[in-house]
């Protein structure tokens, strides 16, 4: 995972910060000299209140960035090793960087004298102590932060696996079904065959391409279903035939792959398609679901079935949508699939 980056302006603006309310009882006493309550700051002019200002805010940032990313430099050294150089942070080089400002201030002001020079040097340890606590609050939450987009990428991976394993259930399951299919065509229509198979080709290289995405457009799987209604009729001709009202968006709406063929193909499965019981299939949609509906008329010799493709189904719509689907079982049967 990429590393995450505590903003430099993020640390500029809090050095910026520590400093002015440092330095607040001088700037309100150059904005009011007139106030009696801050008659007691000595040399309260503007070049000494920018100089300890922008010499403040310095020391903040340095010891900011040394207590944020001195442990990713030091990683390879051992514990005692960055003990000791947390214990120089905060001993050295406060002392040295106030020395260095006193001596700085000295040249292009004055010198500062006591009891001004002691004042500063509480100050100074004050800034220390801030500086070093809000470093620590950050690298806390950058650690937070780090730990909860690694559980969301452990997270995604594990329905992303669960997601193929899903979807390679799919390509032995419609191929299998297919295969039955054309041995039929083969015995009773051979003419027919060849349609079949050109068809069959077109639509399971669109499986294969397709294997690994989770969500399609409907106006992608209307497509192929359509594909997939021209091969049902061509075995059972007009004993077949799907009746589609949608009135929604079909480029912006999103689905799990193959929702719609595994209902039509799982409808065909199970139920008897015959000149004297034609099947047909109804989907349309209704509130923020679209619904497959057919009449039940079960095969007098239907196989076992163990409810895979519905389960495999569900479980896609509840990784991809969050949503559960429903299944309403009487005179018909009826899948409604969630697609807000």
């Amino acid at each position: 995972m990429e590393e995450i980056k505590i903003r430099t302006s993020t640390l500029l603006l809090i050095s910026l910060s520590i400093s002015f309310l440092i330095n607040l009882n001088r700037f309100l006493f150059i904005v009011y000299p007139d106030l009696s309550y801050f008659n007691d700051v000595a040399a309260g002019s503007i070049p000494v209140f920018l100089f300890r200002f922008i010499s403040f805010a310095a020391y903040c940032l340095i010891v900011l960035y040394l207590i944020i990313y001195s442990k990713k430099y030091l990683q390879r050294f051992s514990k005692l090793v960055r003990v000791l150089v947390f214990i120089v942070i905060i001993i050295a080089v406060p002392i040295a960087t106030f020395y260095l400002i006193m001596w700085v201030h000295h040249l292009v002001l004055f010198k500062v004298v006591e009891p001004e020079r002691e004042g500063i040097r509480y100050v100074w340890v004050v800034m220390c102590i801030t500086s070093v606590l809000i470093g620590w609050l950050l690298v806390f939450q950058r650690k937070q932060k780090i730990s909860v987009l690694e559980k969301e990428q452990l997270k995604k991976e594990n329905i992303q696996n669960e997601l193929v394993a899903l979807n390679n259930q799919i390509n032995p399951h419609f191929l299998f079904n297919s295969l039955n299919t054309l041995k039929y065509i083969i015995e009773t229509n051979p003419k027919s065959s060849i349609v079949y198979v050109d068809h069959l080709a077109s639509l399971y290289r669109y499986i294969l391409q397709s294997k690994d995405k989770g969500l399609v457009t409907l106006q992608q799987e209307l497509q192929v279903l359509e594909a997939y209604i021209r091969l049902a009729r061509i075995r059972f001709g007009d004993n077949f035939n799907v009746n589609m009202q949608l009135s929604v968006h079909t480029k912006t709406t999103l689905i799990p792959i193959l929702s719609l063929q595994l209902l039509i193909e799982n409808a065909i499965k199970h139920n008897e398609v015959s000149e004297e019981f034609p099947l047909i299939i109804d989907i349309y949609n209704e509130d923020d679901s679209i619904v497959v509906k057919n009449k039940i008329q079960l095969k007098s010799k239907s196989s076992l079935t163990t409810g895979e493709g519905l389960k495999n189904l569900n479980k896609r719509f509840e990784l991809l949508k969050n949503k559960a689907i429903k299944i309403d079982v009487d005179t018909y049967f009826i899948v409604k699939l969630p697609i807000h």
